[in-house]
């Protein structure tokens, strides 16, 4: 169905010859998808410099690229994303370790992030792993654009941190207690002996910790000289200028943060995953308090689409050559596989494959392969929907979704997840656009076609929220990152 939409669409390109590296473009559309709901028809938008110059509705110019049916969005932002998280980015010697930065070890080169961006998702929101209680802050990324580490990586390739906005981790539920066991007895020396044990525990460190920083705010106010990193950052959370995320799958544990939340103060918090919030939306609606979703889902089997695939456990046993070393000689004829030398890929038997599937490396965060399995008891995949419906404002995030490339669970398939089950088309696209940048605190340079933001761009074959239509060109910060025009 892709390859005739993209046949028919083929004739009607009318393309000047511009170079895909250059600052300024100008794009006339069919219909443009402000971000913020509305829908204006045969706009023209034009582009210096990385910013958005001009937005005209009905206007037209000579020499502007056009795609006849073609609709334009603004680049799409994940507002919960582990892409380039894996457990290694959290320090778990301690269960409370809010100064650490996940900016400080994300893997901004991870292949997540390209992948995303293919998809039209120019900017995320990645949060921290889950197994600390308070694993501590998140931070705002665009997809491409940065320096990679790998020297044969393409010029800016890796994901590159946005300034100014981060966010608070606090993991409720099971995450944070599963694995530790009571710290007596043998084994007294390994971290996993340690508090908490149970949800109870969870939220008594998580309690532990603000009331200290309480302290810690009246003895600074009192002139007592003293500085602490963790300290400092809950007092910020305290005081509103940062957001606290609570990570809470289960509806109650959406009641135990806003209980916590009402205990502290806490001006500034936002339920992660809420994988079952729409059973206290209206609690929630009342209380203003925002929703970031994550993969919906109505059994455990399909919180991903897909799983692990053939030619991805192909590529693990027998992964492409690094720059050279499939050029030299091997007269010795030890080095590969004849069959392995042609393809580059090993017959691997369905046998073996589905060995390889149990052992496959679980790159990626651990939410994923412990706390949503067993979370979701009453999870439906018209979760945004029930919650919109109840008045509360929602995100959409892909979580690991865009860590595996072939799976269908893709942030603009989250968006058309969350139409077929009921959520009205303006309010998804806004949910993966202007919302999740305003509640990460860009909402003045993200997630809008609008004058003065950045040029971040996604034109699309079709209606994007349609199953046939995909991105054919995607622009960040001005420049062309993308461009799948001639793909058939």
């Amino acid at each position: 169905m892709i390859v005739s939409t993209l046949l028919a669409l083929a004739p009607c390109l009318a393309l000047p010859q511009q170079d895909d590296s250059k600052d300024s473009w100008t794009i006339a559309v069919d219909q443009l998808h402000v971000g913020d709901g509305r829908v204006v028809e045969n706009a023209l938008v034009t582009i210096t410099d990385g910013k958005i110059t001009a937005v005209v509705p009905g206007g037209s110019a000579a020499g502007a690229l056009h795609v006849d049916g073609a609709h334009l969005t603004p680049g799409l932002v994940d507002a919960f994303s582990y892409m380039g998280i894996d457990p290694h980015t959290v320090e778990e010697s301690r269960e409370s370790t809010p100064s650490l930065r996940v900016a400080d070890s994300v893997r901004l080169d991870a292949p997540a992030f390209a992948e995303a961006l293919q998809e039209g998702v120019t900017a995320a929101f990645l949060s921290p792993d889950s197994l600390n209680v308070i694993g501590g802050l998140g931070a705002m990324v665009k997809t491409g654009g940065g320096a990679p580490a790998d020297l044969f990586a393409d010029a800016n390739s890796a994901a590159q941190v946005l300034d100014g906005a981060n966010a608070l981790k606090v993991s409720l539920g099971g995450d944070a207690s599963r694995g530790n066991w009571t710290p007596s007895g043998r084994f007294t020396s390994n971290y996993r002996a340690r508090r908490p044990n149970t949800r109870m525990g969870t939220v008594w460190v998580m309690r532990r910790e603000f009331y200290r920083a309480m302290d810690y705010v009246a003895a600074r106010e009192a002139g007592v000289p003293m500085y602490d990193a963790d300290l400092e950052v809950l007092a910020q959370a305290l005081s509103g200028e940062i957001a606290v995320r609570f990570q809470a799958r289960r509806s109650h544990d959406v009641e135990t943060a806003l209980r916590l939340q009402k205990e502290f103060s806490l001006p500034n918090i936002v339920i992660e995953e809420g994988t079952e919030a729409q059973a206290v939306g209206g609690v929630l609606a009342a209380g203003d308090i925002p929703v970031v979703t994550g993969p919906a889902y109505d059994a455990a089997a399909r919180m991903i689409a897909r799983g692990p695939q053939a030619a991805e456990l192909r590529a693990l046993v027998a992964p492409e050559p690094v720059c050279c070393e499939d050029q030299h000689d091997d007269p010795e004829g030890v080095g590969v596989h004849e069959d392995h030398k042609e393809s580059g890929l090993m017959p691997l038997s369905d046998f073996v494959l589905d060995k390889l599937v149990a052992v496959a490396p679980r790159y990626g965060a651990s939410g994923y392969f412990s706390g949503r399995r067993s979370e979701g008891r009453d999870a439906t995949p018209a979760l945004a929907a029930l919650l919109a419906e109840q008045g509360v404002s929602v995100s959409l995030g892909g979580a690991e979704a865009h860590d595996n490339p072939l799976t269908e669970a893709s942030l603009i398939h989250q968006a058309r997840n969350a139409v077929r089950w009921g959520m009205e088309p303006g309010a998804a696209i806004t949910a993966i656009t202007s919302r999740p940048a305003t509640l990460c605190g860009l909402g003045d340079r993200l997630g809008q076609v609008a004058v003065g933001f950045d040029a971040d761009l996604v034109l699309w074959s079709g209606d994007p929220l349609a199953s046939t239509s995909r991105p054919l060109l995607v622009f960040l910060d001005g420049r062309m990152v993308v461009d799948h025009r001639s793909q058939n």
